[in-house]
């Protein structure tokens, strides 16, 4: 249990250091969007992750209305869905990466 209690803290510690970094570099307007694509697609993934982990401590409770859990998770998948973080952003730092266009 404290195994991934820490996880999960490690987790949106890290999530927030990118996004703390990321803010400062716009302050300095140097951010560019491939930077922008790698926060939202981590730290959404790292949400995500967080929110499951949290669910199965709770184990049944986890899926009940009286935690909140649930109700995370599916804003979450909205957000990883709505602005097609996974693929787009994928996409994006694919170009990246590759200096190759998968998409047109």
């Amino acid at each position: 249990m404290q195994r991934k209690l820490v996880e999960m803290m490690v987790a949106v510690q890290r999530g927030t250091l990118v996004a703390l970094h990321l803010g400062r570099l716009k302050d300095a307007g140097q951010l560019s969007a491939t930077q922008v694509s790698f926060g939202k697609l981590d730290n959404t993934r790292m949400a995500l992750d967080v929110a499951r982990m949290a669910r199965g401590i709770l184990g049944a409770n986890g899926i009940t209305y009286e935690f909140p859990i649930m109700r995370h998770m599916t804003n979450l998948e909205s957000v990883y869905t709505y602005e097609g973080t996974n693929e787009i952003h994928t996409l994006i730092l694919g170009q990246a990466l590759t200096g190759i266009a998968a998409f047109a």
